[in-house]
């Protein structure tokens, strides 16, 4: 792997100490609060009186202002979408339409091991809906208890 062009040192302090670096991927993990329970969510910090995403506020700090129309993405295929990204070297700023190409929706579903609220996708606890997705029988029937 290149030398990375940033580190979380760069970061005020207080957005720094809660990024964990994972030595493997390089990705600045995010251990501060996310917009979402489970694993999808993203991070979000509040920073100049406003709360946004994690990676967004790092993008400003570290490489420069998103321009208007874009939106921060990971660069992949180099890098694995993980919500909880922020590292800049990882990130770039892309249309909408650049986003979405970016991502293989299938092959990324189909990788998942768990659901969204942390369940495992064994062959006990999955089963497939009428449009062949994979679901979480412990959240349908958690879903079902609570009607």
């Amino acid at each position: 792997m290149s030398a990375a062009a940033y580190q979380p040192s760069d970061l005020p302090s207080r957005m720094a100490s809660k990024i964990e670096v994972d030595p493997e991927s390089g990705c600045w993990l995010w251990t501060g609060s996310r917009n979402r329970q489970g694993l999808s969510g993203y991070g979000t910090v509040s920073y100049e009186g406003k709360t946004d995403l994690v990676h967004r506020v790092v993008f400003r700090l570290l490489v420069g202002e998103i321009p208007e129309g874009f939106q921060v993405s990971h660069a992949e295929p180099r890098w694995p979408h993980h919500t909880r990204c922020c590292n800049p070297d990882h990130l770039e700023a892309v249309t909408r339409e650049e986003a979405l190409g970016h991502r293989d929706w299938k092959r990324a579903r189909a990788r998942r091991t768990h659901c969204r609220h942390g369940h495992a996708y064994t062959p006990e606890n999955t089963y497939l809906d009428p449009r062949g997705f994979r679901q979480c029988r412990a959240c349908r029937s958690g879903r079902d208890k609570s009607r």
